[in-house]
């Protein structure tokens, strides 16, 4: 089989633990490129996030950024294709999390106006479980029944699996075809729940981008380690799951690398697809 496109996540996946990308990868990406060979970041981070994490990438390559809720060219951010949740179903769902004592951390398609985070309470606010920690100055904070745009990416919750669970569940009895959810757990903040549009998911960003790219999805090999890649990896044309990766992720991955993210795995997996290539 003649792999045309490679969908890569980041965090456990093409970064190392230090949220760096290793050399020997980066240089065998760009190979594979110059060998007509397309490369898509599939990430839950934001567009501002991935761009900033893949900086060593020196070649053309695309970006599904939030769990799938938006698609945009890595050099000059053009918008490909986006899902949102509505504004009314974001308040819907804020109320409800309230009944919970959960706050939500939201995610907005606000790349070109330098924030991309929208949060009530300051940003080391107990609730959010050292999630905002880490946050640049790319957020506001504001009232939520304030923000009236539609243009929310995801609603973010961290924190005790159990409380986020019987959230997802509430949420879900009361607006089953509204709300698609994403729950990680292979993070250093507990878990995160995440609530997009129904038609929010990396496999669904990453099949019409496959459409956009005149690309059959039989020909694409997809690279995961945590749950939110389960339908990416289940569905492309070969579903690589990291050793690092979860268990839920490995029993419905087509193979497991050999070696971790620590470990330049995805280098050495690539190597076994594509062979050494000169130049």
């Amino acid at each position: 089989m003649k792999f045309e496109l490679i969908a890569l996540d980041l965090d456990g996946t093409l970064l190392n633990r230090e949220k760096k990308i290793d050399l020997i990868t980066a240089d065998y990406l760009k190979k594979l490129k110059n060998d007509d060979v397309d490369i898509i970041i599939a990430t839950g981070r934001s567009h501002f996030d991935a761009v900033k994490l893949t900086e060593n990438l020196d070649f053309d390559f695309d970006i599904i950024s939030n769990n799938g809720s938006v698609t945009r060219k890595g050099q000059n951010h053009e918008r490909i294709n986006s899902c949102y949740i509505k504004n009314d179903d974001f308040q819907k769902l804020v109320e409800k999390s309230r009944e919970y004592d959960l706050h939500p951390i939201v995610y907005v398609d606000k790349f070109e106006d330098d924030f991309d985070i929208v949060i009530e309470q300051k940003r080391d606010f107990s609730a959010y479980n050292g999630y905002m920690c880490k946050a640049e100055r790319r957020f506001r904070r504001m009232d939520f029944r304030q923000y009236c745009d539609d243009d929310i990416l995801s609603v973010c919750y961290a924190g005790n699996i159990e409380e986020l669970t019987n959230l997802k569940n509430s949420i879900i009895n009361l607006y089953p075809s509204t709300y698609n959810t994403v729950t990680s757990i292979n993070l250093s903040v507990n878990a995160l729940l995440e609530f997009l549009d129904i038609r929010g998911c990396k496999w669904e960003a990453l099949k019409s981008y496959c459409n956009y790219k005149g690309i059959d999805i039989r020909n694409v090999a997809s690279f995961g380690d945590d749950n939110n890649d389960l339908e990416m990896i289940m569905n492309s044309g070969l579903g690589i799951v990291m050793s690092n990766g979860t268990k839920k992720l490995k029993d419905n991955g087509n193979r497991v690398t050999e070696f971790s993210n620590d470990r330049n795995g995805v280098y050495h997996e690539l190597v076994k697809l594509f062979g050494e290539i000169n130049g």
